[in-house]
């Protein structure tokens, strides 16, 4: 096992492009993925579980994403929002499409084509 200095300045040059992993670019294995599981579980870095499994960081990252690790289906965060109403961008109409001479006009363009 390497120092965490040592360990460090892989990442380093591996960011820098200077070394590549020994994996990068080939096929996820099973025993890859166990690791990326077990270590993500325990609490260990994106850079540490890269380097441990020899992949890059993004790719260690997508392969959390893609065993949904956060469990994000479970528990998804983000929600579509309702489509907004047609709203004029005037000051003049109050908000009311059909008071607005601009609106009108703009409406009765949109028509025609």
């Amino acid at each position: 096992m390497m120092s965490p200095e040592i360990e460090r300045e892989m990442i380093r040059r591996h960011r820098n492009g200077t070394i590549r992993f020994d994996h990068e670019g080939e096929f996820w294995r099973d025993d890859e993925k166990r690791t990326v599981k077990m270590m993500f579980e325990e609490g260990y870095g994106i850079s540490e579980i890269a380097f441990a499994v020899g992949r890059s960081e993004p790719a260690v990252m997508q392969q959390i994403e893609k065993m949904d690790l956060y469990q994000r289906t479970l528990n998804p965060k983000r929600h579509k929002s309702p489509p907004k109403a047609p709203t004029c961008l005037c000051d003049s109409c109050s908000l009311d499409l059909s008071a607005c001479p601009r609106c009108e006009a703009h409406l009765s363009v949109q028509e025609v084509e």
